[in-house]
C-alpha cells in the first residue's frame, strides 16, 4: 500500500519503506519510481539492478563535477602530462608501440599493453592501467559515489558503472590514438621470460591500436595484419609465464563461460560458448604477472619501512 498514490494495476515501482504499525492491515512506504509495466524487456532488467541496488545514475554532485570534468578534462590531461614528463614525475611511452585488447563490445578500456625489443636483446613489457587517481579526488562527490558502488557492474545487455561517462568511457579509458595518463608495471624480461628488472610508477601512453580479442587472435592465426611481430612476440612470452606459474603451483580454473545473444529488442535468443584462446590467455598471463609482482613489491616496502599496517592486493 502505498499512501495517497493510485497506481495501475502490473506497473513495478520502487517504493520507500516508511513503516508498519501494529495497527495497520500492511506496511506503507514512498513511491520513488515508477519503473513500468511488468514483463517489458526495459522494465525488467531496470527493475533487476535496483531490486539489487544498483542505479545507472549519479547523484546532482556527481553530475556536476562531472560537467567541470568535461569542460577541463582534456585540457588538464594534455598540461598534466607535459609538465609531469618534464619534471620527471611521469615516463614518455607514447613513442613505443601500445595497444588494447578487449571484448568486441567493450565501452572502455582499463588496460593496455607496451612492447619494445631492447639493445640487450630482452623484451620490455608495460602493463598499463588508467591512472583513475588523477581524475578522482579523495573527499569529492565522485569519489564517496565511486565507494559505495565498490565497482562497474556488468549485465547480459548494458553495464551500470563505477564511475560516471566522462571518466569510463573518456578521460579514463585508453582510447586509441590519444594521449592517456596511466599507471605502469615496466618489466625487462629476459628469453626465457624471466624478470630482469621492474619499475612501477605514472606514465603517459599513446594507444595505437583497440584490438578485439577476435581481430587479435585473426593476426596470430593468419599470420597476417597489424602488429602481428608483437602479438607473436607476447603469445612467445604468455606460454613461458604461464607454464613456470602453472609449475609453481597455479590452479587453472577453466571453466566454461557463456555470452547471451540478444535480438533488438533485448530478448535473449541464443546461448554461445566463449572460446578461450592464446589472445585471452595472454591478456590474462601479462595481468596476472603484474599484479603479483605489484603484491609482492608493496609487502617488501612494508617490511623495509617496518609498518605494521596491512597491504590490501588480489589474491589469485
Amino acid at each position: 500500500v502505498v499512501k495517497g498514490e493510485s497506481l495501475p494495476l502490473g506497473q513495478k515501482v520502487v517504493i520507500r519503506y516508511q513503516g508498519w504499525s501494529s495497527t495497520q492491515p500492511y506496511p506503507w512506504g514512498t513511491l520513488e519510481e515508477i519503473i513500468g509495466p511488468a514483463g517489458v524487456h526495459e522494465t525488467e532488467m531496470r527493475a533487476l539492478a535496483l531490486g539489487s541496488g544498483f542505479r545507472s545514475d549519479f547523484p546532482p554532485g556527481v553530475m556536476q563535477e562531472s560537467e567541470k570534468l568535461e569542460e577541463i578534462g582534456h585540457a588538464n590531461l594534455a598540461k598534466t602530462a607535459e609538465a609531469e614528463i618534464a619534471d620527471g614525475t611521469r615516463r614518455d611511452f607514447r613513442g613505443i608501440t601500445t595497444f588494447t585488447i578487449d571484448p568486441y563490445d567493450a565501452k572502455d578500456f582499463d588496460d593496455a599493453l607496451s612492447v619494445r625489443t631492447l639493445e640487450n636483446g630482452n623484451t620490455e613489457i608495460g602493463v598499463h592501467i588508467a591512472d583513475v587517481s588523477h581524475f578522482v579526488r579523495p573527499g569529492t562527490s565522485i569519489d564517496t559515489e565511486a565507494r559505495k558502488r565498490a565497482t562497474s557492474v556488468y549485465m547480459v545487455d548494458r553495464t551500470i558503472p563505477m564511475l560516471p561517462e566522462v571518466l569510463s568511457t573518456d578521460l579514463c579509458s585508453l582510447n586509441p590514438n590519444e594521449d592517456r595518463l596511466a599507471v605502469s608495471a615496466i618489466f625487462e624480461l629476459d628469453q626465457n621470460a624471466g624478470i630482469v628488472s621492474q619499475t612501477f610508477g605514472p606514465t603517459v601512453i599513446h594507444s595505437d591500436k583497440r584490438f578485439a580479442y577476435e581481430e587479435a587472435q585473426e593476426v596470430l592465426d593468419t599470420e597476417s595484419g597489424p602488429l602481428l611481430a608483437e602479438l607473436q612476440l607476447l603469445r612467445t612470452l604468455a606460454w613461458k609465464i604461464r607454464d613456470r606459474r602453472v609449475k609453481n603451483g597455479a590452479i587453472a580454473f577453466d571453466t566454461p563461460e557463456v555470452k547471451i545473444k540478444l535480438d533488438e529488442t533485448g530478448k535473449p535468443i541464443a546461448v554461445l560458448l566463449k572460446e578461450r584462446k592464446d589472445t585471452n590467455l595472454l591478456i590474462e598471463d601479462f595481468m596476472l604477472l603484474a599484479n603479483v609482482a605489484v603484491a609482492e613489491f608493496l609487502t617488501e616496502e612494508m617490511k623495509k619501512a617496518h609498518l605494521t599496517a596491512s597491504t590490501i592486493y588480489r589474491v589469485h
